[in-house]
C-alpha cells in the first residue's frame, strides 16, 4: 500500500513537470502554391511554401530524383525559382512530383505540375541588317521536349517558296530516353530534293509537323542597307551557265551611274557582282532587278527584284504634344531651307511618335500637321546621325464632373465640338468626347491650341451641363475643365392597396450605375405617405420596403426639378376577409385561419384569427402578395389555398362540405346524417308509441 502511495506521488509530481515545461508548436513543410501548375521545359517556375525548421535550409526535388536546388527558408517561409529541366511529358500533359523538402526534419511536402510536350523549331539566319541572297542554304534544327520516354517521333518539315511551291523532308528525331528530349538537323534546299532552291526572292514558309511555324527571307544584296563608300554584293541563282542576264540598279526611277550591265552566268548558274556606293550618293530608296538577256533564256516565275536603302543622315524625330507626351500618327513633311516650297521627305509617326528620315547633310524644315493642320515646326542643321524632339502645339484637357456636394460623378459623357481651319484654308469642324472614370475625371488628349470649344456634358444621355472653353495659343498643359452636377429634388409619395396615403415605409435610393446592393439614400414615409430626396441629376432605382419585405421597385430618370412620383403598392396595408361555410352554405364560426407569406421559396406566418359567429374574420396585412391561407377545425386542417393578396383580394371563401353548423357549432356531416336518422327513428317511434297510446286509450274510453 505504501510502495502504491508513493508510485502515485512520484506520477503527479512528473505529470506536474511536465505541464509545466514549455510547449513547441510544429508548423508542417507544406507548398503553398507552385505557380504556374502547367507548362513546357525550360518555363520558369516559382514554389513558394514554409518548412519546419525556422532559418533551416531546404531542397527543391524535381521528379522524385533530381535535386534542382537548394537554399535557406526565412524564417519557415520559403520562396524559390527554377527553370523546368528536360523531363519525360505527354501531348495530354504528364503530372511531375515537385517536393520541398526540409533538410534538418526531412519532412516532405509534394506539389504537382502538369509537363506538356513542346516541339521546337529553329532556322539560322544572319543578324539585321545582314540578309540571305540567292543561292545561300539554311540550317534548320527542330527538337521535341518533354516527350514520352523511349520514343523516337518523326519531324515532317515542310518548305513554301514565294511562288507557293512547297519541298518536303520526313526524318526521325534521336530517341527521347529518359529526358523526354529528342532533336534532329537538316538544310534547306540540300536535304529536301532536286528541286528545293533558294533561286527566288522573298519569303519561305517552314512548317514542323504542321504545328511549328517559321520563316526566313531571300534577297539579292547581302545587307537591306549601306552608307557611302560601302560595297554592295549581289548574287543571283538560278540562271543557265552562260546565260546572258542585264543587271539594273535606279534610284527614283533613274538608272545610276554605270548602269545597267550585262553580265554572264558562271557555273551552276549564278549572277555576281559588287556595287561600291558612291561618296555623292543621294540618300535614299534603291531598287535593283537582274533580268534574262538572252532569247528563249530563263524566265523565273517572280522576278528578281528588290529595294535596298543607302543611308546619308539618320534623323529620328519624335513628336510630343505640350504634355511632352508622344504623339502617334502625325504626319511630318521636311523642306531643305534654302528651297522651302520643295517637299524632300513626308512620314507619319509610330505608336511611340517616332518617325525615321534618311537624308543629305544640310538645313532642314520638319513641319508637322494634324488633321492637315500645322501644329508645330522646327529647323535643324544636319552633318550626323540625330534625334529631335518637335513640340507640337496639342493640348490635353482634364474635365471633372463633380456634384455640389464635391463627389466625383463617373460615367459622364463629355462632348467637345470645334471649328478648324486647315492649311488650304479650308474651314471644317470637329468633335472629340470622353467619358470619366470612377473618380470623375475624362482625360482628352491633343487639342487644337487657340481654339474654341463648345463643351456639353451629358449622363444617361441627358444634357446637364453647357459651356464654353476658350483654349490660347500657348497654354499650360494639362489645362482643367470643371463641371458640376445640379443636384434636383425627388418627392415620393406612396399609396396603399386602400388607395390611402401609405406612411412608415421605407423608401431606398439606388445609384444606377452601382447595382441595387447599397442604397444610397434611405428615407420612411410619414403620415401623409411622402419621402422626399435631394439627388444629383441622374437615373436611379427605387425600392419600397416595409421591413425586410420588398413592395415595389421602380427606375427613376432624375432629369427635371424637382419630380414628383407615385408609388402605387397594391401588397401595403391589404384587407382580406376570409371565410367559412358548410355543406349547407351555412356560416361556420370559431375556425382557425392562418395565413403566411412566402419569403423567398418559403411560407412564413403572417397573422392568425378565428371566425366569428357570422363565420368571417377580417385581416389587415401590412404585407401582402404570394400567400397560403390554411383553415383548422379543433386543430386539424380543413382546407388550404395560395393565393395573390393585393388591392383586389377582398373575399376568401372555405366551403367546408363535411361539416354542418348547428346553431353555430360545427358538427362533422357523418355525424350530423347519424345524428339526423336517430332523431328520425325517435320521431318515427314516438309517432307509433303515440298511436297504440291513443288506440287503448280510445278503448278505455269506449268501456
Amino acid at each position: 500500500m505504501k510502495n502504491m502511495c508513493a508510485a502515485l506521488i512520484l506520477l503527479t509530481l512528473f505529470s506536474a513537470v511536465f505541464v509545466l515545461l514549455p510547449t513547441q508548436i510544429a508548423i508542417a513543410t507544406t507548398i503553398s502554391s507552385i505557380s504556374p501548375s502547367s507548362g513546357f521545359v525550360g518555363d520558369a517556375i516559382t514554389v513558394n511554401g514554409t518548412i519546419d525548421t525556422p532559418n533551416g535550409f531546404f531542397t527543391i526535388k524535381w521528379n522524385q530524383t533530381l535535386n534542382i536546388t537548394q537554399g535557406q527558408a526565412t524564417d519557415i517561409n520559403v520562396f524559390v525559382s527554377f527553370s523546368v529541366p528536360q523531363t519525360v511529358g505527354t501531348p495530354s500533359g504528364r503530372s511531375v512530383t515537385v517536393e520541398l523538402i526540409d533538410d534538418a526534419a526531412a519532412t516532405v511536402a509534394p506539389a504537382y505540375f502538369t509537363l506538356y510536350t513542346k516541339l521546337i523549331m529553329n532556322i539560322e539566319t544572319p543578324a539585321v541588317p545582314l540578309q540571305l541572297q540567292e543561292g545561300s542554304t539554311i540550317p534548320i534544327a527542330v527538337n521535341v521536349t518533354g516527350g514520352e520516354g523511349n520514343t523516337v517521333y518523326a519531324a515532317n518539315i515542310t518548305v513554301k517558296d514565294p511562288t507557293n511551291q512547297t519541298y518536303l523532308t520526313v526524318i526521325s528525331l534521336s530517341n527521347t530516353t529518359t529526358t523526354g528530349y529528342g532533336e534532329a538537323d537538316r538544310t534547306y534546299p540540300t536535304d529536301f530534293g532536286i528541286k528545293a532552291h533558294t533561286n527566288i526572292t522573298g519569303r519561305y514558309v517552314v512548317a514542323f509537323n504542321k504545328t511549328v511555324s517559321k520563316e526566313f527571307s531571300v534577297w539579292l544584296t547581302d545587307k537591306s542597307d549601306y552608307r557611302r563608300n560601302e560595297t554592295v554584293q549581289i548574287r543571283a541563282s538560278g540562271y543557265k551557265f552562260s546565260e546572258a542576264v542585264m543587271v539594273r540598279i535606279t534610284f527614283d526611277g533613274n538608272p545610276v551611274a554605270d548602269f545597267p550591265k550585262n553580265l554572264t552566268a558562271t557555273t551552276g548558274g549564278v549572277v555576281s557582282l559588287s556595287w561600291k556606293v558612291p561618296l555623292n550618293a543621294t540618300p535614299g530608296t534603291y531598287n535593283l532587278s537582274i533580268a534574262n538577256a538572252t532569247s528563249g533564256g530563263s524566265v523565273k516565275t517572280l522576278a528578281d527584284s528588290q529595294d535596298f536603302d543607302v543611308l546619308g543622315i539618320i534623323c529620328k524625330i519624335q513628336a510630343r504634344n505640350l504634355e511632352s507626351e508622344s504623339v502617334a500618327n502625325t504626319l511630318v513633311e521636311v523642306n531643305n531651307v534654302a528651297s522651302p516650297n520643295a517637299l524632300v521627305l513626308a512620314g507619319r509617326t509610330n505608336l511611340t511618335g517616332w518617325v525615321r528620315f534618311n537624308l543629305d547633310t544640310g538645313n532642314y524644315t520638319f513641319k508637322a500637321f494634324v488633321q492637315n493642320v500645322e501644329v508645330g515646326s522646327r529647323s535643324e542643321n544636319l552633318s550626323t546621325d540625330t534625334e529631335l524632339i518637335l513640340p507640337l502645339r496639342l493640348v490635353n484637357v482634364v474635365a471633372t464632373v463633380e456634384t455640389e456636394a464635391g463627389e466625383g460623378v463617373p460615367f459622364a459623357d463629355i462632348t467637345m465640338k470645334y471649328n478648324y481651319t486647315m492649311r488650304n484654308n479650308n474651314v471644317t469642324s470637329g468633335v472629340v468626347s470622353a467619358q470619366t472614370n470612377l473618380t470623375g475625371k475624362a482625360v482628352i488628349n491633343n487639342l487644337f491650341t487657340n481654339t474654341t470649344y463648345k463643351v456639353e456634358a451629358t449622363r444617361y444621355g441627358m444634357l446637364f451641363n453647357r459651356t464654353t472653353l476658350k483654349v490660347e495659343f500657348s497654354p499650360s498643359s494639362p489645362l482643367n475643365l470643371s463641371l458640376t452636377l445640379p443636384s434636383y429634388t425627388l418627392n415620393v409619395h406612396a399609396i396603399d392597396s386602400q388607395n390611402k396615403s401609405a406612411s412608415g415605409l421605407q423608401v431606398r435610393v439606388y445609384e444606377w450605375a452601382s447595382g441595387v446592393t447599397t442604397p444610397l439614400l434611405t428615407d420612411e414615409t410619414g403620415s401623409s405617405g411622402d419621402a422626399s430626396f435631394s439627388l444629383p441629376f441622374g437615373r436611379y432605382p427605387l425600392r419600397v420596403f416595409k421591413g425586410d419585405a420588398l413592395l415595389n421597385e421602380s427606375v427613376v430618370n432624375l432629369f427635371e426639378n424637382p419630380l414628383n412620383l407615385t408609388f402605387y403598392l397594391i401588397t401595403a396595408n391589404v384587407e382580406v376577409t376570409v371565410s367559412a361555410i358548410d355543406y349547407f352554405g351555412q356560416p361556420i364560426a370559431n375556425v382557425e385561419v392562418k395565413i403566411e407569406r412566402k419569403v423567398d421559396q418559403e411560407y412564413k406566418l403572417v397573422d392568425g384569427k378565428f371566425t366569428g359567429v357570422g363565420g368571417s374574420t377580417v385581416f389587415v396585412l401590412p404585407v401582402g402578395g404570394d400567400s397560403r391561407i390554411s383553415v383548422y377545425m379543433a386543430g386539424k386542417l380543413v382546407g388550404v389555398k395560395t393565393q395573390f393578396l393585393g388591392a383586389d383580394s377582398g373575399q376568401v371563401t372555405f366551403s367546408m362540405g363535411e361539416y354542418v353548423s348547428i346553431f353555430g357549432y360545427p358538427i362533422e356531416t357523418g355525424l350530423f346524417a347519424l345524428f339526423s336518422f336517430l332523431l328520425l327513428l325517435v320521431v318515427v317511434f314516438l309517432f307509433l308509441v303515440r298511436r297504440r297510446v291513443m288506440k287503448a286509450f280510445g278503448k278505455t274510453l269506449k268501456r
